[in-house]
């Protein structure tokens, strides 16, 4: 007991000894707490661009039809459809293979015209079309990709 409050004793006397009489205004820790945390915003900001993009889905590469259709061929047949083959089939990565077959949302109607004219306009006009039996263009498999005959 006697040992301890001896050591707490000496405390004060050492931050006394260090302290400089000039007392520092609130609002200036503020503004250089501020400061700091607009640099280390920014160096994040720095390292997502280097490290090739943010966050939130990639853009989109396949219509509505298309991505039924893939969940449709993983359920019925599971084993002939790996993510592999989905995502050679298809034209896209398997990350958006993953992403496609994890998601079960269904928008609006006008949302979903929307998104398919998006998806449509990404994809380059040189690929491979793919479309439905009523004509509806499903998907473009971009240039070089597997189109009919291939394999």
């Amino acid at each position: 007991g006697l040992r301890a409050a001896a050591l707490l004793a000496g405390a004060p006397r050492q931050a006394a000894a260090a302290w400089t009489g000039k007392r520092e205004s609130p609002a200036r820790a503020l503004e250089e707490a501020e400061r700091a945390r607009r640099r280390a915003a920014a160096r994040l900001r720095r390292l997502q661009r280097e490290l090739g993009g943010g966050r939130g889905a990639p853009e989109r590469t396949l219509t509505w039809q298309a991505m039924e259709q893939m969940r449709f061929l993983r359920q019925e047949q599971p084993e002939e459809w790996p993510l592999e083959r989905l995502a050679q089939g298809f034209g896209v990565s398997p990350d958006v293979v993953r992403r496609v077959l994890r998601g079960r949302g269904c928008p609006p109607p006008r949302r979903r015209l929307r998104q398919d004219e998006r998806a449509l306009s990404a994809a380059p006009a040189t690929g491979h079309e793919v479309r439905a039996p009523d004509g509806t263009l499903l998907y473009r498999l971009p240039r070089g990709g597997p189109g009919p005959g291939a394999q």
